[in-house]
């Protein structure tokens, strides 16, 4: 046996005694229970995050641009365009991501949450555009990963998987409801005081993270893969063609996976074609800016959105569970098709704030829930767990393609014309009909799919 060889394998045997150690170990009655309650948290984090820099947007653009003279259409256009270069980096995330089949996922969980608040805290002291930008880009490398989800996914049962990510999800919006309360107390009626909204989110980025750390065993799913992997490898007698024919983690890995089964192939196509309207959801506090309303009846909306999209969030994931993968997309498709028109007219049109919020919330909340149904539900029932979270991450690949299509798309055309809402419109639906049409008649339905225990080939 070559030196070589023999430190592989005594790494692998660490490795493996170190798992058989964390596997043993007794798991409290309620560990569940603690699990929902943390993942609830990394998603408020998440949601949080991911919202904050839209809430302000208008603000951002008054502060760097429009104080320097430019147009606010071209004060606006200008910094989504500048945040295009951040796309570049998003092609290493199914790298990133892919590691979490090899290391595990807690490392990940903990890293992302952290990532998180570092980035609010970029924008947070940021004195100028490309501080701001910067911080922009360290948030879009680290809200993407959701490694929540594949949590839920691997520990939750079976009949109440959709349900409890739905749960969790749901909480992350109601959290969101913090930011117009932080508006209301850290900017009143001020837009030049946007910067302070983001030191409370801060603070909670950094101790949720370290709740992480604390309370989260790593997901049981995973270490009874990577222990089944380590023993054969390790074993002297093991079959080499099966080694070989054995899924493996790793981006490569997961896209010739991707391309070679027709299931995750067409799930592919059909999250692209979805991604390509996906830049609509960055740009809806300008909208009711540019629709008239001022910072108040802004914050006044924003009270009421969260609340609606964790509430349509929440029923999503029982419709899921209950009506199915497919039909449950089918009818939070055309939910959010219908209020995306509502709530760009009734911004537009000087309806009551609480009403106007009430659109938007039902709207992104039946869009993200379409959203995760594709980028997450159905392709994680449709992949091995050697390759589920590599084919998740890889996935990422395409959510990035659509959506620097769709932002370069709106962000050009919004100097041309004068609404930001029908732009946004005119973008969006199209795109999502097709793939609404696409699910329905080429991805076979996975309600009920075995986790542990998928192939990928159920459905060639």
């Amino acid at each position: 046996m070559s030196q070589t060889t023999q430190q592989k394998k005594e790494k692998n045997q660490a490795e493996l005694s170190k798992w058989k150690e964390r596997a043993s170990k007794a798991t409290p009655a309620n560990y569940l229970v603690i699990l929902v309650v943390i993942v609830a948290l990394v998603y408020i984090v998440d949601e949080l995050t991911s919202n904050i820099t839209s809430t302000v947007q208008s603000s951002v653009v008054n502060d760097f641009f429009v104080s320097q003279g430019v147009d606010f259409n071209t004060g606006l256009s200008n910094m989504s365009l500048m945040m295009m270069p951040a796309y570049v980096f998003y092609f290493i995330l199914p790298f990133y991501k892919s590691l979490a089949d090899k290391f595990g996922r807690k490392m990940f969980l903990v890293l992302n949450t952290l990532g998180m608040a570092l980035g609010m805290f970029t924008i947070w002291i940021s004195p100028n555009i490309y501080t701001y930008i910067l911080g922009c880009l360290i948030i879009r490398f680290f809200i993407p990963n959701d490694m929540q989800v594949m949590y839920i996914m691997e520990a939750a049962p079976e009949k109440h998987r959709a349900k409890l990510c739905s749960i969790t999800k749901a909480f992350g919006y109601v959290g969101v409801s913090c930011i117009p309360l932080l508006r209301l107390v850290m900017m009143d009626n001020d837009s030049t005081r946007w910067r302070e909204i983001f030191i409370i989110p801060v603070i909670m980025g950094v101790a949720v993270s370290i709740l992480c750390a604390i309370l989260v065993k790593e997901s049981p799913v995973f270490m009874s893969q990577r222990i089944n992997h380590l023993e054969k490898e390790l074993a002297d007698n093991g079959n080499a063609e099966s080694k070989k024919n054995a899924p493996k983690g790793g981006v490569f890995n997961a896209i010739k996976f991707i391309f070679t089964h027709k299931q995750l192939r067409y799930i592919a196509i059909c999250a692209f074609i979805f991604a390509c309207s996906i830049a609509v959801t960055g740009f809806y506090e300008s909208i009711m800016t540019t629709g008239g309303m001022d910072t108040a009846a802004v914050t006044q909306a924003l009270f009421i959105f969260p609340l609606m999209n964790a509430l349509f969030t929440l029923i999503g994931g029982f419709l899921t569970d209950r009506l199915g993968r497919k039909r449950s997309l089918a009818t939070l498709a055309i939910i959010a098709m219908v209020m995306l028109g509502m709530f760009i007219m009734s911004a537009g049109m000087g309806w009551n704030p609480y009403i106007v919020g009430g659109c938007y919330g039902i709207f992104v909340g039946c869009f993200w829930s379409v959203s995760d149904l594709l980028f997450l539900i159905f392709p994680g029932e449709s992949t091995p767990t050697e390759l589920r979270a590599s084919v998740l991450g890889t996935l990422s690949l395409i959510l990035f393609a659509g959506s620097i299509i769709s932002t370069l798309v709106i962000s050009v055309a919004m100097r041309f014309v004068t609404s930001i809402g029908m732009l946004c419109l005119v973008v969006c639906i199209p795109f999502m009909l097709l793939s609404l049409l696409l699910v329905m008649f080429k991805v076979h339905e996975t309600k009920g799919v075995d986790m542990n225990n998928i192939t990928g080939e159920e459905w060639e």
